[in-house]
């Protein structure tokens, strides 16, 4: 990850970029905190992320909860664009698994609807600050 966060910052297009980097490594039992019960499927285990841009708000640790789909309403929100996070509610008959619905023959889902507008869940917005240098950035350790 070393390299490619360098190869950003030396890119022409560091400016204009952001990077999310999720660490879901699959295990979470190392948390002490329980996850909590936003809607009906409740949230899963605590997972790392970095957000790495030239405008990520600089020596800042955000105590906001986001899940997998805060990237993509950050994009809503930046770019005013229609709600992209549906997208993943819709079924998916070709994901088998206990819990999925449609894998199951249900017509209709459970009854929560999707987390786009639940003021619990964070949307990366927040992390940011678009006022700052874009220029600037520190010195990382060379690899």
């Amino acid at each position: 990850m070393a390299k490619v966060i360098n190869a950003l910052i030396a890119s022409r297009l560091l400016t204009s970029s952001a990077l999310f980097l999720v660490y879901d490594e699959g295990g979470g039992f190392f948390d002490h905190v329980a996850p909590p019960q936003v809607d009906a499927y409740g949230m899963g285990l605590r997972v790392p992320a970095l957000v790495i841009s030239p405008y990520a708000k600089r020596g800042s640790v955000a105590g906001h909860l986001y899940e997998h789909t805060s990237i993509l309403q950050f994009i809503e929100r930046r770019f005013g664009l229609p709600l992209l996070t549906s997208v993943n509610h819709q079924f998916n008959v070709e994901t088998p698994g206990q819990h999925n619905d449609a894998a199951n023959g249900k017509t209709v889902g459970p009854p929560a609807p999707p987390r786009d507008n639940l003021p619990q869940v964070g949307d990366f917005l927040e992390a940011f600050d678009f006022s700052q240098n874009p220029g600037y950035y520190p010195s990382l350790p060379s690899v």
